[in-house]
């Protein structure tokens, strides 16, 4: 059943609702006597919304976010529409001659990696992420405010089917590489100033093997010390900055 409210906290979380859904904010508390120019002016700004603001002692913010940073404040709001399988044909029709970038993370289970690869994915100007519904963290408060605000910026896709997406962006142009440790292709040997989508692979195991056999092309990351592989929010950092060194980004 999907949620009827939503919890938000951290300054750069929160300042993103203000900025881009002020309407979607339902309430709002504050740390009392918190010394912070940036809480204060947040607490002014909500005061004009008409939404129930209260400000309470910092022990209760801990309580409600589990003992997180939540930087003095925190906010419910409500969810927005949420992007499914139905919406991917729109969002390729209004990208095609745009060069995209997408970004598919396969099995991203931990909220704080799945958090820093879509902040990761905002700053390099990918065009829509796309997670698997089952087999991935939700879009949760932690993710929010481990992206930092990106959330709102970029657009995310919870979709059912993984395998049929990408046979879809394959049918549209879109070129599929996908990244494994054991590939003998590296990253940056490959074309990407094209239409492209990168797979990445969750915690463990990595690509799903039903997803790894539909890419165009499967690409690793060189690896010279010793360890065998990078955290993903990581790797995904590398890969999507190769991408944009190849298109020429400055």
């Amino acid at each position: 059943m999907a949620r009827r409210t939503e919890q938000i906290f951290g300054l750069h979380a929160v300042n993103q609702i203000l900025e881009t859904s002020p309407d979607r904010i339902l309430s709002v508390w504050i740390q009392e006597a918190i010394n912070s120019e940036s809480v204060k002016v947040i607490h002014q700004q909500v005061n004009t919304l008409g939404a129930s603001v209260q400000v309470v002692p910092r022990a209760t913010l801990s309580r409600m976010t589990k003992n997180q940073n939540h930087q003095g404040v925190i906010i419910e709001i409500k969810p927005a529409k949420k992007k499914t399988d139905d919406d991917l044909g729109g969002i390729l029709e209004l990208n095609k001659d745009n060069n995209p970038l997408y970004l598919i993370l396969d099995s991203v289970q931990d909220p704080h990696n799945l958090g820093a690869c879509i902040r990761t994915a905002d700053a390099a100007g990918v065009t829509a992420i796309i997670i698997p519904k089952d087999r991935s963290a939700s879009i949760n408060e932690t993710v929010r405010k481990v992206a930092s605000g990106a959330v709102e910026n970029v657009t995310i896709l919870s979709v059912v089917n993984l395998v049929r997406v990408v046979k879809k962006m394959k049918e549209a142009g879109i070129w599929v590489v996908g990244t494994a440790g054991g590939a003998e292709q590296s990253i940056y040997d490959m074309n990407m100033n094209v239409p492209t989508a990168i797979i990445m692979g969750g915690e463990g195991k990595g690509m799903r093997e039903s997803i790894l056999k539909e890419c165009d092309y499967v690409a690793s990351l060189p690896i010279l010390g010793k360890i065998e592989s990078l955290n993903v929010s990581v790797a995904t950092g590398v890969v999507l900055y190769e991408v944009i060194r190849q298109r020429g980004a400055k």
